[in-house]
């Protein structure tokens, strides 16, 4: 690991205030440039073709934006809470305990889905395996903390318009 990359994982394990601040900025930029290709490019950070998770917010009831890697499993989306190995779970996670309906963006498409935790130890090995395997780093944030890293499925109820015609 180098200087860089050791000092933004301090911060993150922190939740150091400028840090908060960067992902902020560059969730927004992400989200935007998600939006404008419809999700063609890549994870700008982690390389990888992402979803967008709408959740909404437990205390402010606002609507939160996520970008956030993904397998699928069947017609599902099947996401970790990693935060990067943080202690603290990510604020997406707290925001779906309190409320698991939640919109899936992927490419343009917009689906409302219900999100589910696997409590199931076998089915969150399976999950957890295929996980690491379009990123091996989650390996790094689960030696990293003393939680659990939760694995949600986001099992689709119903799709919705095109981004193009509705905006979240």
């Amino acid at each position: 690991m180098n200087v860089i990359t050791s000092l933004i994982v301090i911060s993150m394990a922190k939740h150091h205030p400028l840090f908060v601040q960067l992902v902020k900025v560059a969730t927004a930029t992400h989200v935007a440039l998600y939006r404008l290709t419809r999700g063609a490019l890549p994870h700008p950070f982690l390389g990888r073709h992402c979803i967008l998770l709408v959740t909404t917010g437990r205390r402010s009831g606002k609507k939160r934006i996520t970008p956030l890697l993904f397998v699928r499993d069947g017609g599902d989306y099947v996401v970790v809470g990693s935060w990067g190995g943080s202690d603290t779970p990510p604020h997406w996670y707290l925001n779906v305990r309190a409320d698991p309906r939640v919109v899936v963006e992927d490419h343009g498409h917009v689906t409302s889905a219900v999100a589910i935790e696997i409590d199931d130890p076998e089915e969150y090995e399976r999950l957890w395996r295929r996980l690491v395997a379009i990123y091996p780093a989650y390996e790094e944030y689960r030696r990293r903390t003393t939680r659990r890293l939760p694995i949600l499925r986001l099992s689709p109820v119903g799709t919705l318009k095109t981004i193009r015609e509705q905006r979240i």
